[in-house]
């Protein structure tokens, strides 16, 4: 990958990954407000509220899942692996990862694996540190990482 290319998708994952570091932050936010609404005072309110609780930890779930994803193609970015199938070894296209740059497959093996029905998830926890595993227990500040890679 020419360095042009390689500091443009550089600087679109850390985009990416700031703008979800404030999302998760302000999810996080909303979560401890809610926290503190005191008791409820019906039935309903119990239910409102947990359906509340439920949909918030989803929500940062899946932001922190999307906070790997980032930053697991950063560092194939840095270690030169950006952009190769995990799948087949051949390049992805340009396009896909402009459109999805932590894609991990080519658009042909994305698509054999869908027809088969199948998806390919790679356990979150294989791209965590080891003393990242807990991610339920990790706050914000705990887990940034230091700035992109350089050029």
């Amino acid at each position: 990958m020419d360095p042009f290319t390689r500091k443009r998708f550089e600087t679109l994952l850390c985009s990416a990954r700031d703008t979800l570091m404030e999302s998760l932050q302000s999810l996080e936010d909303s979560e401890d407000e809610h926290g503190r609404q005191g008791e409820p005072m019906d039935e309903a309110d119990v239910a409102v509220m947990e359906h509340q609780r439920e949909t918030l930890r989803r929500l940062r779930n899946r932001y922190r899942q999307l906070y790997w994803e980032i930053e697991n193609a950063l560092k194939r970015l840095k270690d030169g692996d950006f952009g190769v199938c995990d799948r087949c070894g051949d390049p992805i296209q340009p396009q896909r990862l402009e459109v999805q740059p932590t894609a991990r497959l080519c658009i042909d093996c994305q698509r054999a694996l869908e027809k088969q029905g199948g998806t390919f998830r790679r356990p979150v926890s294989a791209d965590l540190p080891l003393d990242s595993r807990a991610a339920e227990t990790l706050s914000v500040p705990q887990w940034r990482y230091p700035e992109c890679v350089n050029s």
